[in-house]
């Protein structure tokens, strides 16, 4: 056990990089050059071509930069603030907005500190209380009270930090196959980290990792997203030691998490070796919360079963509250 954990922390150093100390001050570009930000910046672009609803490209000003959203949806219909996972940005939810928007003013946010077109200046994002601030900042711009948040991934994780941190600002919250916050993860992640990321390292050896955590799923949709995820990989900037770090709660930590709580798992067995186990662990830190699992999905559900994943979210936050469909 002690080797895979070394092994997992030089597979994270390796791949995404690790700095000595934490800067206050944010990077000058979220890409380490003009070359490489355009590149990412046009894939974006390719990704958001695949998006089945009109939707507008806007940015926030905020103490952390100039943060990039996207929205979709009637503006008279309740928010929905959508949270991408580790490197991911708002393109990632391609197979969803379109159904969500129906139904919710989808705010979808690119990172204030990694991937997406978000622009950085002033003060870095180091811990969670940037996070809380930054969040806040965007929801005052849009004169939000209070609103449903949803994530995948490690932006699950801080859907649920922010919740614990600002429950008068968070309705409800939508988990989606969280990294960790509930169990440490499956040891096979480093091992596979290893193989794909320590030697040789290249895009295709990228790619394979992650058909890996996406349970081998694929299609025309998920091949132009993964290019643009593999250009943010390449040409980012950021390091995941140059972000908060996720971290698994236990149940006395979460009393201020009192509001409606949605749990998502992918069914196949990739980020947990068995997701029974990762349902009965996080149904007794949360025992309110409502556990699916999606059976036949990996990591990337929301993408690999769209019509279940957006389903349950809709039917979710209806039941958990007064909104009205406003088709």
């Amino acid at each position: 056990m002690k080797l895979l954990i070394v092994i997992n922390s030089l597979i994270i150093v390796f791949l995404f990089g690790c700095t000595s100390g934490k800067e206050l001050l944010a990077p000058e570009s979220l890409y380490e050059s003009a070359d490489g930000e355009k590149k990412s910046h046009q894939s974006y672009d390719k990704v958001m071509e695949l998006w089945t609803v009109d939707f507008q490209s806007e940015y926030v000003e905020t103490d952390y930069g100039k943060s990039h959203v996207i929205i979709a949806g009637k503006k008279d219909n309740p928010p929905l603030v959508l949270i991408p996972g580790l490197f991911a940005d708002a393109t990632m939810w391609c197979d969803n907005a379109g159904e969500l928007s129906k139904h919710f003013r989808v705010i979808a946010l690119d990172m204030p500190n990694y991937g997406g077109k978000s622009q950085p200046e002033n003060k870095a994002v180091t811990e969670l209380n940037d996070y809380k601030k930054w969040f806040t900042q965007v929801l005052d711009h849009y004169e939000i009270s209070q609103t449903p948040v949803a994530g995948l991934s490690y932006g699950s994780w801080l859907a649920l930090a922010l919740a614990r941190e600002m429950p008068d600002r968070i309705s409800q919250i939508v988990l989606l196959d969280p990294s960790e916050t509930f169990m440490p993860m499956n040891g096979g992640i480093a091992w596979k980290g290893f193989k794909y990321f320590m030697f040789f390292p290249n895009r295709n050896k990228y790619e394979r990792f992650f058909d890996w955590m996406g349970g081998g799923f694929t299609n025309e949709k998920i091949e132009i997203w993964m290019e643009h995820m593999l250009d943010v990989i390449e040409f980012g900037s950021v390091g995941m030691f140059d972000i908060p770090q996720h971290r698994i709660y236990e149940k006395e930590e979460l009393t201020t998490v009192k509001m409606p709580v949605l749990i998502m798992v992918g069914g196949k067995p990739i980020l947990y070796d068995n997701p029974e186990e990762f349902k009965v662990k996080a149904s007794s830190v949360l025992p309110h919360a409502e556990i699916i699992i999606v059976e036949n999905a990996g990591h990337g559900l929301n993408a690999e079963k769209p019509e279940i994943v957006n389903q349950h979210i809709i039917d979710f936050i209806k039941k958990n509250s007064s909104v009205n469909d406003n088709e």
